[in-house]
């Protein structure tokens, strides 16, 4: 099968071209970046299976030239809010399968359009195959048994849905600027989370970091980036961005954790090193390649991935997950 991997250079793009260059069902992987000299790089140093490729993929025109012949695309480019409908589209309009790395849920007439493209299509996609939104609907659907998707508004009945992680080792400028812009009041840690200090987001979900170092200094940066409005929001990220190295959690800290909790119950799943969320972006990428019997339109990621296939992908990855 032929995948291409969007924003390859990037944080997600690039360890999620790794896990796609070892599965031998990939016979090719188009990495393709706004920069085509990382692109090049990656793809020389990689695999003989890969290529590379620039394009703007937020011009669908763009994008459009590179599908051709592909089986189905990994979609790494953040901010979602920004690119997942574009990017989407441009796939269904060239009868290709997506898999997106995803940013919160999409807004519902997004989501309808993306769905009713891809079945017009006759292709399968899903959108939200990162930690969270992606692990938090499978620890949702098969580990604490809510297996409703994540709602544009969440009501009080929905999963609380956390994403935890350390600054120095997990994330890109895309997500780091998508914690800064939308981190809001400090909340108390969700149960069954790890340690350490919990903001909240935007759309009903928590975001943490580790105490100590990490968290008082991400903190200060956020807190002072937001009393000077957007402006200050797009320099606080690119402070976390430069300063994440001085940013070291305790000894023993995950690279990232994400969970859900709704009542006394809760699940979560344990990335020691970062790459967990890029393993289900491969992972899902090659099964829509591969034309699962689900129909087409946008799929519940829990319906293509079980619980069995979860436990499977987190222990490769070394990661664990945690029933409460």
């Amino acid at each position: 099968m032929k995948i291409a991997v969007l924003g390859a250079a990037g944080f997600t793009g690039r360890a999620a071209a790794i896990e796609l260059s070892r599965r031998p069902e990939v016979g090719e992987i188009i990495l393709v970046d706004y920069s085509i000299r990382d692109a090049r790089r990656l793809a020389k140093g990689l695999s003989p299976k890969c290529r590379w490729a620039m394009a703007d993929v937020g011009k669908p025109v763009e994008l459009s030239r590179l599908l051709e012949g592909i089986d189905a695309v990994a979609n790494a480019v953040g901010p979602g809010r920004e690119y997942d409908r574009p990017v989407l589209l441009a796939c269904a309009s060239m009868g290709v399968a997506a898999a997106s790395i995803g940013e919160g849920a999409l807004p519902k007439g997004d989501r309808d359009d993306i769905h009713d493209a891809f079945r017009a299509a006759g292709v399968p996609a899903v959108a939200g195959c990162g930690m969270m939104p992606g692990w938090t609907e499978l620890l949702a659907a098969h580990f604490l048994g809510a297996c409703e998707p994540p709602a544009e508004e969440p009501s009080a009945r929905d999963p609380l849905r956390y994403l935890f992680f350390s600054p120095d080792r997990f994330g890109g400028y895309a997500f780091l600027r998508s914690v800064a812009r939308g981190a809001g009041a400090a909340v108390p840690p969700p149960g069954g989370s790890p340690p350490g200090r919990y903001f909240a987001m935007p759309d009903g979900a928590v975001a943490g970091v580790p105490e100590g170092k990490a968290g008082a200094r991400l903190a200060g940066i956020v807190n002072a980036g937001g009393t000077l409005g957007a402006v200050g929001k797009e320099l606080a990220a690119a402070l976390i961005f430069w300063l994440r190295g001085s940013m070291p959690a305790p000894p023993g800290t995950p690279a990232a954790a994400c969970g859900v909790a709704l009542g006394v119950r809760s699940a979560r799943v344990e990335d020691p090193v970062g790459k967990l969320g890029s393993a289900l972006l491969a992972e899902t990428a090659v099964r829509l390649a591969s034309r699962p019997p689900k129909g087409a339109g946008l799929l519940p990621l829990h319906e293509l991935i079980g619980r069995e296939e979860a436990e499977s992908i987190a222990a490769a990855a070394g990661a664990r997950i945690t029933i409460r």
